[in-house]
């Protein structure tokens, strides 16, 4: 009955951690995962518009407008859906210095491209590797600290995932143990208290011969077993007395 209890026990406190695990994976899968996953749309979105930006000043205006416009769609949705997507400490911060390096980004874009009409080609190179380039470095840079955050956090998480699960595993882990002390335990007292003593009452029997008068056994117990050996001797000694009486 005591192993079926910590059995028991054991099993309920696996279940416990085990589903705590599992909502800790759910936690990880659907907020910090997420979060990186649209902080690798923003770098996709931020590189296509700095390759629109070139396209435009090579010339092909009308495809570069339409990959700029599409790429700042993505970056806006992106944006929006880590602003309801917050997990960690300070990420809303994190999120916020995004918006402020993408504005500027965005408007250096919206700046070369109203001035392409009255720059000359250098003027033009010029805006590129000074305002473009060095906005499009720092709205990278920022995007990469967001998703760092979140990257920490899943590792975070993960290392803590395994150690839950090893606490779920210790339960059952216990109770093999403690089941199979209680086996050898039980094994070892019928084995002495219950086997043993009926093997040495079969031995006694079996070699018996009447000059003995009692069985050569000495079971040390005060139980069944015992009265049976004082039976079986009892027996002996009635059935010695009639044959001397029968004799006599």
């Amino acid at each position: 009955m005591l192993l079926v209890i910590m059995l028991v026990i054991a099993g309920v406190m696996s279940i416990m951690e085990f589903r705590k695990v599992s909502s800790w994976v759910d936690t990880v899968m659907d907020n910090n995962y997420k979060s990186v996953e649209q902080t690798k749309l923003m770098l996709d979105a931020i590189e296509r518009e700095d390759s629109g930006v070139l396209m435009f000043l090579m010339g092909n205006k009308d495809e570069s407008i339409k990959i700029i416009s599409s790429a700042d769609s993505v970056m806006k949705t992106a944006i929006h859906i880590a602003e309801n997507n917050i997990t960690e400490a300070n990420e809303d911060k994190y999120i916020q210095r995004v918006i402020d390096e993408y504005a500027n980004f965005y408007g250096s874009i919206k700046k070369t491209i109203e001035a392409n009409s009255i720059s000359s080609l250098q003027e033009k190179n010029n805006a590129y590797f000074l305002e473009n380039q060095k906005h499009f470095f720092s709205t990278k840079e920022a995007v990469n600290a967001l998703m760092k955050l979140n990257e920490d956090s899943i590792f975070k998480q993960t290392t803590d995932m395994k150690e839950n699960a090893k606490r779920a595993i210790m339960p059952g882990i216990v109770s093999i143990v403690a089941a199979i002390i209680f086996a050898l335990l039980l094994n070892f007292f019928i084995s002495e208290y219950f086997i043993s003593p009926i093997r040495q009452l079969k031995d006694a029997v079996s070699s018996f011969y009447p000059e003995q008068y009692n069985l050569k056994v000495n079971i040390r117990s005060k139980d069944e077993l015992k009265g049976l050996e004082t039976e079986i001797n009892n027996l002996i000694h009635r059935l010695l007395n009639n044959n001397h009486t029968d004799i006599q």
